[in-house]
C-alpha cells in the first residue's frame, strides 16, 4: 500500500450539518429508500482515466500534473493500482472502472500492450481481493492513440480494424477475468467524415 494520500481520513457520511470537508453530506451508503440501501441504488464508480490517468491537458495546452505514476512502464502501471486502490480505500468506495489505456502502458505491438494488459489485471486481481472495491465496468481506449484518428470499428483500414477487433476482445476478457458486471462499447472516433469513407 501506499501513503500517497497520507493525512486524509476515510469518508463516511455525518449527514448535512457536518462540516467536515471530508465527510458524505448527503451520501448514506446504509440509509433505505424505496427498499435498497442507497449504496444499492447509487452504484458510484471511481473513473481510473479521470482520477489516476488524465494529466491535465485541455484544447488549449498539454500536461499540467505531475504524478510520480505518470510513465509508460509496468512499474508504475502497478504505482497507479496501488495508489488507486488507496484513494478507493478512502472513498469506501464500491466500484471502479477504467479504458486499458489507463491501467497499462501503450506496447510497441499489439502482442506487448495485450501482455501489459494481462500482468496488470492480475495485479488489480489480487488488489480485488483484498479491498472492497470492485470493477463495474471496463472498456478499450479506442481514441487517444494516432492509429485510431480514422476510427476503429469503422476505419476504412483493415488493418486497424483487426487491431480494433482484437483490442475489444482481450478487454472483454480482462473485464471479465476481474469480474465485471458491464463491458462499455466505447466509439469514441467511430463514424466516417466524407461518402469516400463508405
Amino acid at each position: 500500500m501506499t501513503d500517497f494520500f497520507k493525512g486524509i481520513p476515510a469518508v463516511t457520511y455525518e449527514g448535512p450539518t457536518s462540516t467536515n470537508e471530508f465527510a458524505f453530506r448527503h451520501y448514506n451508503p446504509d440509509e433505505v429508500v424505496i427498499g435498497k440501501r442507497m449504496e444499492d441504488h447509487l452504484r458510484f464508480a471511481v473513473a481510473y482515466w479521470h482520477s489516476f490517468a488524465w494529466q491535465g491537458g485541455d484544447p488549449f495546452g498539454g500536461q499540467t500534473f505531475e504524478r510520480p505514476w505518470f510513465s509508460e512502464s509496468m512499474d508504475h502501471a502497478r504505482l497507479k493500482a496501488d495508489v488507486a486502490f488507496e484513494m478507493f480505500d478512502i472513498l469506501n468506495a464500491p466500484f471502479y472502472c477504467f479504458h486499458d489505456a489507463d491501467i497499462r502502458p501503450e506496447g510497441a505491438t499489439f502482442a506487448e500492450s495485450k501482455r501489459n494488459l494481462e500482468e496488470i489485471v492480475d495485479y488489480l486481481g489480487e488488489k480485488q481481493a483484498s479491498h472492497k472495491t470492485q470493477l463495474l465496468w471496463g472498456t478499450a481506449n479506442m481514441f487517444s492513440h494516432r492509429r485510431w484518428m480514422s476510427g476503429a470499428a469503422t476505419n476504412p483500414d483493415r488493418e486497424i480494424y483487426a487491431y480494433a477487433a482484437a483490442t475489444v476482445k482481450a478487454n472483454m476478457d480482462a473485464t471479465h477475468k476481474l469480474g465485471g458486471q458491464d463491458y462499455v462499447l466505447w466509439g469514441g472516433r467511430e463514424g466516417y467524415e466524407t461518402l469516400l469513407n463508405t
